[in-house]
C-alpha cells in the first residue's frame, strides 16, 4: 500500500470516527441527558471536590493538587485508551466529551488519602486504596451502569492503581521537599 492510499484510509476511517462520535452525542442529548443516572455522574463530579474543598489542608494545597493533576492526566489517559480499545466504556457522562471521574473522584481520593495518612507507609496506603477503588468503587460504578467492563475484569486495575498513588504521593513528596528548600 502506497502512503497516498493510507492517507484516503485514515480518512475514511477519520470520518466514520467523526459520525459515531455525532451518533454518541445524538443518544447522549436524547436518552442521557437529564436522567437519574445523568444527575448521579453530575454529583459525583461535584462532591468529591466540595468535600476537598472543606477538608484540605489550606498549606498543603500546591502539593496535593499538583499530585492530583498528575492522577487525573494519567487516569484520563489510562481511560480514553481503555475506551479506545473496547476493554469499557463509560456510558453515562455529564457530558459527551467528559470523562467524569477520572477529574473527580479519583484525584481527589487520592489527595485526601495522602493528606490524612502522613505517617502510613506509601506502600500499604496505595494497596488499601487500589483495593477500595478497584473492588468497591468500580463495581458500584458498575451497578449503576456509570461504567461497564467489555473485556475488562476490575481486579486488572488493581496494580495499575497502586503505581498510579505510588507516583502521586511521590509528586506530593518530591513538591513538599522542593518547598521547604
Amino acid at each position: 500500500m502506497n502512503f497516498n492510499t493510507v492517507v484516503e484510509q485514515s480518512n475514511i476511517l477519520y470520518l466514520r470516527f467523526h459520525e459515531t462520535i455525532l451518533k454518541f452525542n445524538d443518544l447522549w442529548y436524547n436518552h442521557i441527558l437529564f436522567t437519574w443516572r445523568w444527575w448521579l455522574s453530575v454529583f459525583l463530579i461535584v462532591l468529591p471536590w466540595i468535600i476537598w474543598h472543606f477538608y484540605r489542608n489550606k498549606e498543603s494545597s500546591d502539593r496535593l493538587l499538583s499530585a492530583g493533576l498528575f492522577v487525573i492526566i494519567i487516569s484520563s489517559f489510562l481511560n480514553i485508551t481503555g475506551i479506545s480499545m473496547n476493554l469499557w466504556g463509560n456510558p453515562v457522562r455529564p457530558l459527551p466529551i467528559v470523562l467524569p471521574y477520572d477529574a473527580s473522584a479519583l484525584p481527589v481520593a487520592t489527595m485526601l488519602t495522602i493528606q490524612f495518612f502522613p505517617k502510613v507507609n506509601p506502600l500499604i496506603k496505595s494497596i488499601l486504596f487500589s483495593a477500595f477503588v478497584s473492588f468497591i468503587l468500580m463495581p458500584i460504578g458498575s451497578s449503576f451502569s456509570l461504567y461497564i467492563n467489555i473485556a475488562w475484569k476490575d481486579y486488572y486495575s488493581f496494580p495499575i492503581f497502586i503505581v498510579i498513588y505510588l507516583l502521586a504521593n511521590r509528586i506530593a513528596s518530591v513538591n513538599e521537599f522542593i518547598k521547604n528548600n
